[in-house]
């Protein structure tokens, strides 16, 4: 399996309009202890049952633990194959706590930040909302100037870092086939290589 990269933002590298910038929210265990007394959970161990559902990721057991050693709230954990938990996602039954991978449609921050976190968008299961942000995405869409988009985009980045609604955890790799004549091999969003759409270039042997 291809290695990951430590995420420093919501876009991930190589996106046209991508800031070097890290957008990660500040790890301040001493912060959250005092966000959860203030919520009313000045003792963890009364904090209520919470259960992080996904299809399976090489994170689950260290979310599970650093919230235990550094917060001292237990999580459950509970596993579901894929169609089961994308149709639980973003309904009055699905998870509170969940982990779920992203690949992008088209090279944009837009289908990274606008479509997964956008006000009124399907997949912002969720449903965060954010007047400040969704008025940066639209500045960063309405114009044709890089240096305006990207200040837009990381002013959006900005507002997720601070609010915190997700959490971006890692960038994964993929391969590409290359080869002199080759015009095109490449995986698809589930990472199968799609045969049926290599072709190559009149006259290569």
């Amino acid at each position: 399996k291809s290695p990951s990269l430590p995420a420093t933002g919501i876009v991930p590298p190589g996106i046209p309009g991508r800031s070097e910038g890290d957008f990660l929210p500040a790890f301040d265990p001493a912060a959250a202890k005092r966000l959860l007394a203030e919520a009313g959970y000045p003792d963890p161990s009364a904090f209520p049952v919470v259960t992080l559902v996904d299809t399976g990721t090489g994170y689950d057991a260290g979310i599970i633990d650093q919230l235990e050693v550094n917060l001292g709230v237990t999580v459950r954990y509970e596993t579901l194959d894929f169609a089961d938990f994308f149709n639980l996602l973003g309904t009055p039954a699905g998870p509170q706590f969940w982990a779920l991978g992203w690949v992008a449609d088209y090279p944009s921050p837009y289908d990274f930040l606008g479509i997964l976190l956008g006000g009124g968008q399907p997949n912002n299961f969720g449903g965060w909302t954010s007047a400040p942000f969704d008025a940066a995405i639209g500045r960063a869409v309405a114009s044709e100037d890089p240096a305006t988009i990207r200040a837009a985009y990381d002013e959006a980045e900005a507002i997720v870092r601070a609010d915190v609604p997700v959490v971006p955890a890692s960038y994964s790799t993929s391969f590409a086939l290359s080869r002199t004549g080759l015009l095109g091999a490449q995986t698809n969003g589930l990472g199968i290589l799609r045969i049926a759409g290599m072709a190559w270039a009149e006259g290569t042997p």
